[in-house]
């Protein structure tokens, strides 16, 4: 794939189409070629309002069929999109058109105070209302700028990076087969850029596309009939209970009995949850990659192993340190660095090109990789021992009666604890239920290294991968959001449930 003959490719998709539909469940549909050409009046108009290469257009806006050709238009007009999350507030919109160094924002954004240089997605900006001094660079393999937030939920600036985007969806077009028979499904923002690069995807490849809100996309998955999704865990931990409740019919059936594979990345999941769809000939694969460097590693149709997050894809471009860190460099990153750090210092990036993941893995004999943990998320206890919790959790994934375990420091620092929900969820205070958990742990305790053992519990009636109040914006769990929950609940009963 390349973005100088994307647009020449899918303005003669007159068949592949593109579905919108919104949060009140109204459809919108059109092909391809319909989309070029929308996306080519948008550049028309982009170039009226006075945006010229190298400018950068924001856009805040939910997903639609006009946040696409605003971006496609940007692509073709030689501009830099920065995208902006739900979350970044739209203040004053001088104030915020000159902190992001914007010559134009395209938002749905409401109650803001009219501006020349702000339009509605569905709207037309005016003749050279774009910002007179906006900045403007020589973009280069500069394609957008984009932001990403990781387990701490600290958002962050990113350069994307044309190459670094080319490459990452040519090796999934291969990997994944992908072709005009396919219909991909996308249900999360699309200022997340791994979204926008399944666009691109599509448009390179003809597949037909389809946008539905998160609150709407068990209907859509239903009706639209994908043959691929791209979700987090919680979505596919979702679908398992959903189905389970149903009932009837099959687990394929109920995602609309087309689906070739689905993957998930973004955190870790259950391995409960990945038997449960293999076991109903729904392929669900794990993946791995990291908006600054893109994928690194995942499985596929013909080749894979439940619990890892596949083979590495450029073997070559990984290091593991002796501690297990994962070191990637190679020509082509999703992006070139970060930026608007506000001076804070980050050892991500070497000078020599190498970008350091901050995750620790192992690879098995057959090359497969299994991720331990975050480095941030590493628990240093009062013995000096350190012990990475996502590793702790593995020891007690066979434990029937638990349905999610989250494994935090204690805050005495000098054993672990746990946030357990019990499976099938059990009445608050259900003394029977937690005293059956309470052995099962201690039986698996047994077999454990003291350091690792799990030593104090707190009970949760729902899986915190799935409550908002301890997810990222990329709806990856919050460990110190976690941990403080621990300590609050230890703390508050005096050591009750500890």
């Amino acid at each position: 794939m390349n973005f100088e003959e994307l647009a020449d490719r899918y303005r003669n998709h007159d068949s592949a189409r593109v579905v919108h539909i919104d949060a009140a469940g109204r459809r919108r549909e059109l092909t391809q070629a319909e989309l070029h050409a929308l996306a080519t009046e948008r550049a028309g108009q982009l170039a009226v309002a006075g945006v010229r290469p190298g400018h950068v257009v924001g856009i805040r806006a939910a997903n639609s069929v006009d946040w696409l050709a605003w971006d496609l238009a940007a692509v073709a007009t030689g501009a830099v999109l920065k995208a902006f999350p739900d979350e970044m507030p739209v203040d004053e919109p001088g104030a915020f058109l000159a902190r992001h160094g914007l010559a134009l924002l395209i938002t749905d954004a409401e109650g803001l105070p009219a501006h020349p240089a702000v339009v509605a997605p569905d709207g037309t900006p005016g003749r050279d209302v774009a910002v007179v001094d906006a900045p403007r660079g020589e973009p280069g393999d500069l394609h957008s700028l984009v932001f990403s937030s990781g387990t701490s939920g600290r958002l962050k600036g990113l350069n994307v990076s044309r190459k670094g985007t080319e490459y990452v969806i040519g090796r999934f077009v291969e990997a994944f087969a992908i072709t005009s028979a396919d219909r991909h499904l996308i249900f999360l923002p699309l200022a997340n850029y791994q979204q926008r690069l399944s666009v691109y995807c599509c448009l390179w490849t003809g597949a037909d596309l389809v946008l539905a809100p998160y609150q709407r996309v068990f209907a859509a998955v239903k009706t639209e009939r994908p043959t691929f999704l791209i979700g987090p865990p919680v979505f596919y931990d979702t679908v398992l209970q959903l189905h389970r409740k149903g009932g009837t019919g099959t687990l394929a059936a109920m995602l609309g009995g087309d689906i070739r594979f689905l993957i998930t990345g973004m955190a870790p999941i259950r391995r409960e949850t990945l038997d449960a769809f293999w076991a109903e000939e729904v392929p669900l694969l794990e993946a791995y990659g990291m908006t600054e460097s893109g994928m690194i590693a995942w499985n596929t149709l013909d080749e894979h192993r439940l619990g890892s997050v596949g083979r590495l894809i450029d073997p070559d471009a990984v290091t593991l340190l002796p501690d297990g860190e994962l070191l990637v460099h190679r020509p082509a990153p999703l992006s070139s660095g970060y930026f608007d750090t506000g001076g804070a210092q980050d050892d991500t990036y070497r000078p020599d090109g190498t970008i350091v993941t901050g995750d620790y893995g192992e690879l098995d004999a057959d090359g497969y990789l299994t991720l331990l943990g975050r480095k941030k998320d590493v628990i240093a206890l009062g013995s000096g021992r350190k012990v990475h919790p996502a590793e702790i959790e593995s020891f007690f994934a066979g434990i029937a009666e638990i349905a999610e375990m989250v494994v935090v420091p204690t805050p005495q620092s000098s054993r672990l604890g746990a946030i357990v929900t019990p499976a099938p969820p059990a009445a608050p205070g259900d003394e029977a239920a937690e005293a059956v958990i309470r052995k099962r742990i201690e039986e698996v305790n047994q077999a454990l290294e003291p350091h690792q053992r799990v030593m104090s519990l707190v009970f949760s009636a729902q899986p915190l991968r799935s409550d908002p109040r301890f997810m990222t914006a990329n709806m990856k769990l919050s460990r110190p959001l976690a941990a403080a929950h621990f300590a609050q609940a230890v703390g508050s009963t005096e050591g009750a449930g500890a």
